[in-house]
């Protein structure tokens, strides 16, 4: 029988960064994952970081995130700026939020078309009337970030536990028993969970009654990646192309990732263990089509592989970040429902946790309005993008 201060379940980056910086702040922490670190859904992001959100809060945790992403070591950041390609449609809402963004402390350059073609003449904007470019985002490498917060965390003395599934727990109130897949039993006062996608599951199997599981859906998200052809080598831009309603990030020397963000794809459900492994070719087909009309030199590209990313999206695609007494686990504690933010904003949501469990203000964000009670309340905010996903 082991007695530890806290547990979290999940060791994907968000899981990772809870750790430690629950460890730095003096916790003991036994951090658990299923697989490898970093092995679950953090392993299938496409890794952009960006600070362009509606959401003041989101975006203050995006910005905070960015700086600690940039100057960790191990993130393997690439500050490759991001152009956004706003519709008429969209540029009202576009506008309000690059004042609020500006307030924040975030760069925000509204470009015309002429300096678009200057800087980036790769890019055919002349369908495009607005443009928003955030010179100091990027991308940056999920599993080695989870794997440096993880390392850092077993530094400051954390136990990790891998290849090991927790298979349900229990709550007496004062304490925790998590049952873990060898037969082991682990006794905590206090439990994180960080298991995206699985949570209901584990809730499920932990006596959480249906009417009691947290309103998460999984939902695959395709991911398309190219070989790019010889004329358009090496570090480029990253593009949000709000006309097509899709993205394209080139990454490293020679590969572009590309996927949609179009909100109907989060209107798809699957069962965890369920996600599709290989993209439709009609997909793949429509997607090339978009993206060689947005950039005439992909033309030439050769398609590499494709999969799906999972995202835990909650109906206002903001995130859980509460404790679960209400559903009869006191000292358990959640951070989920990340809706595709997680990777982005993991060094934030590991001091929103720590701030959580200590009752203390750091960093302070705001984090009333992640309250699992929202739900019942109504009091549900969204995005002011309009059909698009995952900008809230």
């Amino acid at each position: 029988m082991n007695k530890e201060d806290v547990a979290v379940v999940g060791a994907g980056s968000t899981g990772a960064s809870v750790a430690y910086h629950l460890s730095k702040a003096g916790h003991r922490v036994t951090l658990i994952e299923m697989d490898q670190i970093g092995g679950g859904t953090t392993s299938r992001s496409t890794a952009n970081v960006r600070t362009h959100y509606s959401n003041e809060t989101l975006a203050r945790m995006a910005l905070y995130s960015l700086g600690v992403l940039r100057g960790m070591e191990g993130t393997g950041f690439v500050k490759s700026g991001m152009l956004f390609l706003v519709s008429e449609e969209h540029w009202p809402a576009a506008e309000r939020n690059v004042s609020m963004l500006r307030r924040a402390g975030v760069r925000e350059d509204v470009l015309d078309r002429t300096e678009v073609a200057r800087l980036f003449p790769e890019v055919e904007v002349a369908d495009v009337e607005h443009f928003v470019h955030e010179p100091e985002s990027g991308y940056a490498d999920p599993v080695s970030t989870a794997r440096t917060y993880a390392s850092m965390a077993e530094s400051l003395g954390a136990r990790i536990l891998t290849n090991t599934r927790v298979e349900r727990l229990s709550s007496s109130g004062a304490s925790n028993s998590l049952l873990l897949g060898d037969g082991r039993t682990l006794e905590t006062p206090k439990v994180v969970l960080c298991t995206n996608v699985w949570t209901n599951g584990l809730l499920a199997a932990s006596g959480v009654a249906r009417e009691g599981l947290l309103p998460i859906r999984a939902v695959p998200h395709p991911v398309l990646v190219y070989r790019r052809p010889e004329g358009y080598l090496g570090a480029r831009v990253i593009v949000s192309d709000y006309l097509k309603r899709a993205y394209y990030k080139p990454e490293g020397r020679s590969l572009m990732y590309g996927g949609s963000i179009d909100a109907e794809i989060d209107e798809v459900t699957v069962e965890p263990e369920e996600c599709p492994t290989q993209v439709p070719d009609d997909y793949v087909s429509a997607y090339s089509q978009a993206m060689v009309e947005r950039i005439p030199a992909m033309k030439e590209a050769t398609i590499q592989r494709t999969y799906y990313g999972m995202y835990d999206t909650t109906p206002d695609e903001l995130p859980i970040v509460d404790g679960l007494s209400g559903i009869g686990l006191p000292g358990v504690y959640a951070c989920v429902g990340l809706s595709g933010h997680g990777f982005k904003m993991c060094p934030a949501f590991g001091v929103m946790v720590k701030e959580m469990l200590d009752g203390t203000a750091d960093v302070s964000f705001e984090r009333s309005s992640f309250a699992l009670s929202r739900f019942g309340s109504g009091r549900l905010t969204g995005t002011s993008y309009s059909g698009l996903g995952s900008i809230v």
